[in-house]
């Protein structure tokens, strides 16, 4: 969006296409750090609990303090409450500790270096790793109600990651340019879920007035009805 208003938009000046496309390719920067969290995290709460084994220059106080910290880390969950989040340290964790035990570092420095999340995961969240954890995929109702909706380990493996395509953001592209106006419509049938009206009509007045013409969105609403959101240059 950010390189399409860069490059298409009639009325910005070049220093303001400048200052579009560079926090665009800051956020494209940061895109491998998205995509490799779990592995990422798992990696250093991984060497933290080695170090911590092997060190044996800390006095008793320092090293439960160090290792009670750890551990509230690596939890799936806060205390007193189920976890229906997950926890990147928990799970990246558990995936190095088995693999390092079984395959040893140099496969898996061979693993840090070829995958991301969605491989990592793919690859190596087996039915086995699943059911020692009790993951499952869930649903939830508006109201907050949640139950268990399955433990196949496919959908187990596309919930884990769907959060992770696009930045997590949802899936919005350009319809088409007319008389100035432009128009923005959500993929919801891919991204699974429709948009929080609020924040979507906030971000929609920023376009305008980076686009200085109206734009509208169309979308669904959380009833699953189409709904076609818009905002002027002078409401942002």
């Amino acid at each position: 969006m950010l390189w399409f208003i860069a490059q298409r938009c009639p009325a910005l000046a070049d220093w303001e296409r400048d200052i579009l496309l560079a926090v665009r390719e800051e956020a494209l920067y940061f895109y491998p750090v998205y995509a490799c969290q779990i592995m990422n995290e798992g990696w250093a709460t991984y060497w933290h609990a080695r170090l911590l084994r092997e060190a044996g220059f800390l006095p008793p106080p320092l090293y439960l303090d160090t290792i009670r910290a750890h551990s509230d880390i690596v939890r799936p969950c806060g205390v007193g409450h189920a976890a229906l989040q997950l926890n990147p340290y928990h799970l990246g964790y558990a995936l190095w500790d088995r693999l390092i035990a079984r395959h040893g570092l140099a496969e898996a420095q061979t693993i840090c270096r070829d995958e991301d999340d969605f491989g990592f995961i793919r690859n190596h969240l087996d039915q086995e790793m699943a059911s020692q954890l009790q993951l499952f995929v869930y649903e939830q109702d508006k109201d907050g109600a949640a139950w268990l909706a399955s433990r196949s380990l496919p959908a187990l493996h596309e919930a884990i990651l769907a959060p992770r395509y696009n930045y997590g953001a949802p899936t919005v592209s350009v319809q088409s340019v007319g008389n100035g106006r432009l128009t923005l419509v959500h993929d919801h049938a891919r991204d699974g879920r429709g948009l929080a009206q609020p924040q979507a009509l906030r971000v929609l007045g920023y376009i305008a007035r980076i686009w200085r013409q109206p734009v509208e969105l169309l979308t669904m609403n959380e009833r699953g009805a189409a709904v076609c959101l818009q905002a002027c240059p002078d409401q942002a």
